[in-house]
């Protein structure tokens, strides 16, 4: 056989093949190139797409310019109210960081969830700061509509961190298609003008099925939008601090971890008129494992007998009897 018809024979057979990979080669890396700009240009890349988001380090926002360079082109995006608003709680943040007020769970207050089980949380919002927040029975929250800014409202007392979960879930009772809320954990203090998931130190779900952290420009979608009539779950395991939702009853991925550095209270807000109720315990869940393991913030009934009310030992029989007896009779000389 020819040497040179064997060797136009193989030629005639591999160049397909290289032509094949190099084309696929050249798509791949043109893909790369692509992802790269898109991401760069979206402003921030999360390390963590492909599952929960790490929170236990500080920054993580990747882009040119790193943080800042990410920070600024953001602000070079959104209006100037926007801009404001998000300077003006950095501005508050950097004067009251976490653990600037006392946070832990004071030995009263230890006393008063022996006595009252999950009714000693409650949700107390600075009606100086946020007049448009009203607050009925603890836990049912109705937003008013204020041109001039969001409003968010916490929890008086944070998730303890004793139990392997604890779980609380948010009914949407009234929501028109103009409000945005947002549903999830924040330190305190936390700026009354800002949603949870907007500033640092928090953590949220947005009812256009987004989740972001510390941050507005890190909202990333994650699952379904909320609705009027729908329930989110919101679940936290302190041990290693990772937070996950539920919608209707159903558990999505884990969202965050890494949230174990601070004291975390259940949080609210929202930019326009709704009406929430907050379900800590006090009632059934609409997630049934919440329910099966007792995954709420405390027990639904105290353990721990009240004590008696100032004056109710009149009409005691113990006392009154005590009080008749004589000296002599008590063993006492007269």
């Amino acid at each position: 056989m020819d040497p040179s018809q064997t060797e136009k024979d193989l030629l005639i057979i591999l160049l397909p093949i290289l032509v094949v990979l190099s084309t696929l080669l050249f798509l791949l890396v043109l893909f790369l190139a692509i992802t790269i700009v898109f991401r760069r240009r979206r402003g921030i890349a999360l390390g963590d797409n492909d599952g929960p988001v790490d929170l236990s380090r500080d920054e993580f926002a990747d882009g040119a310019g790193g943080f800042s360079g990410v920070e600024g082109r953001w602000l070079e995006s959104v209006d100037e109210e926007t801009a404001r608003g998000y300077l003006r709680a950095k501005d508050f943040q950097s004067q009251y960081p976490p653990n600037s007020q006392p946070t832990d769970i004071t030995l009263s207050q230890f006393l008063s969830i022996q006595e009252k089980g999950v009714s000693a949380w409650s949700f107390e919002p600075d009606y100086e700061m946020n007049p448009s927040v009203l607050v009925h029975a603890r836990t049912e929250l109705t937003f008013l509509p204020d041109p001039l800014s969001a409003s968010v409202v916490q929890s008086n007392l944070p998730l303890p961190k004793l139990n392997e979960v604890y779980y609380w879930e948010v009914k949407l009772f009234d929501l028109p298609t103009t409000t945005s809320v947002s549903i999830g954990l924040a330190t305190k203090p936390y700026p009354a003008f800002r949603l949870p998931g907007h500033s640092r130190f928090s953590i949220a779900y947005h009812s256009n099925g987004d989740k972001s952290h510390n941050y507005p420009f890190t909202s990333t979608p994650f699952g379904p939008s909320l609705k009027e009539g729908d329930t989110l779950g919101i679940g936290y395991r302190p041990r290693n601090g990772t937070v996950f939702f539920t919608r209707n009853g159903r558990k999505t991925e884990d969202a965050f971890v890494g949230l174990s550095k601070f004291n975390l209270f259940p949080s609210i807000g929202a930019d326009g008129p709704c009406s929430v109720h907050v379900n800590l315990g006090q009632a059934g869940f609409v997630h049934l494992e919440a329910n099966v393991k007792k995954w709420g913030l405390a027990p639904s009934q105290g353990t721990l007998a009240p004590p008696p009310a100032y004056g109710s030992e009149r009409g005691s029989i113990l006392l009154q009897a005590g009080g008749s007896a004589s000296p002599r009779g008590m063993g006492i000389p007269s």
